[in-house]
């Protein structure tokens, strides 16, 4: 389940990165700094929405930590896999950036378990106003996406004809089933059934 949790001793992060986790986000941050402040209100939210733990180290309070990833700014968020640094992000970014960062992550369920990887491509035309409405929501959700312009690319529309029988678009491939169309609920459904 998404939330962020605090990691305080470097006993709990060995033990993390020992747990059956391959994969952890760490926030390294501090109470004191506005923009730590601003990351962790922007990773909460980005953390409940995907259902992705995030494990919060306060900076003054856990000192232990951060000099075995070389992280002396906050706010810094890393992704580790497999007890391996993957990706560090310094300083305070945008939504879009966290976003990003936690597409990495692999997909859990509510209740915790993990889902499969949402894989999500959007078939669309450049000239296409409910492509934009698709595109938009998933934006909106946090959902990361492929973008395919059969516009300019006929194999991949020939393709998708083969594969739906159908040449309109938008065209949304939720983990190989199709939404025909800006079918929100739909879209909506399909991705809560694999969260």
């Amino acid at each position: 389940m998404g939330a962020i949790k605090e990691l305080r001793s470097v006993d709990e992060y060995k033990t993390l990165l020992s747990d059956d986790r391959h994969f952890a986000v760490l926030a390294f941050l501090s109470e004191n700094s506005a923009k730590s402040i601003q990351a962790a209100q922007i990773l909460s939210r980005l953390s409940n929405e995907s259902h992705t733990p995030i494990w919060k180290i306060n900076v003054q309070q856990t000192r232990d930590i951060h000099p075995l990833l070389a992280v002396n700014q906050v706010p810094t968020v890393v992704t580790i896999k497999n007890g391996q640094l993957i990706k560090k992000v310094v300083g305070l970014q945008n939504e879009g950036t966290y976003r990003k960062l936690l597409a990495d992550a692999p997909h859990q369920r509510a209740d915790g378990t993990e889902a499969p990887p949402l894989r999500i491509t959007v078939y669309t035309t450049r000239t296409c106003p409910h492509c934009t409405t698709v595109k938009n929501h998933l934006k909106r959700k946090g959902v990361p996406y492929r973008e395919v312009d059969v516009s300019s690319n006929a194999s991949a529309a020939a393709d998708l004809q083969r594969r739906t029988g159908q040449t309109g678009v938008p065209q949304t491939d939720i983990n190989g089933t199709f939404v025909l169309g800006a079918d929100i609920a739909k879209i909506n459904r399909l991705i809560a059934n694999t969260q």
